[in-house]
């Protein structure tokens, strides 16, 4: 199961992205989710055909991808600010948009404006 303390592990250790392209696991795509997902990797772009291509979760640049990971039932693409689990048995997709919470000075600014 997918909880919130396992996104924010994704997010911490994943923090930077590899030095190369070819570190990252393909296979993973390839093996479990090109089925449902219709993955493709086209002029240095992973498309997913199972997400709208009004989305820009449709198109990722490969240079923007951190890891991916697989679970028992989900692959995980993780992203600098973003997640997007693929569901290896059918073709659902969920995006885990990261937010960050204020800063000291944006809590000053927001108590001055009030």
């Amino acid at each position: 199961m997918i909880t919130k303390q396992v996104i924010n592990t994704l997010y911490k250790k994943y923090r930077r992205k590899p030095l190369t392209t070819d570190e990252l696991d393909f296979s993973l795509l390839f093996d479990y989710a090109i089925e449902n997902h219709g993955i493709v990797i086209d002029d240095h772009k992973l498309i997913i055909n199972s997400i709208s291509p009004s989305s820009p979760f449709h198109a990722i640049d490969l240079d923007r991808i951190h890891a991916i990971v697989e679970f028992d039932n989900r692959i995980a693409i993780v992203l600098p600010s973003s997640i997007i689990f693929l569901n290896k048995s059918d073709k659902s997709a969920h995006v885990h948009v990261r937010v960050e919470p204020p800063s000291l000075w944006d809590k000053i600014r927001w108590w001055f404006k009030k």
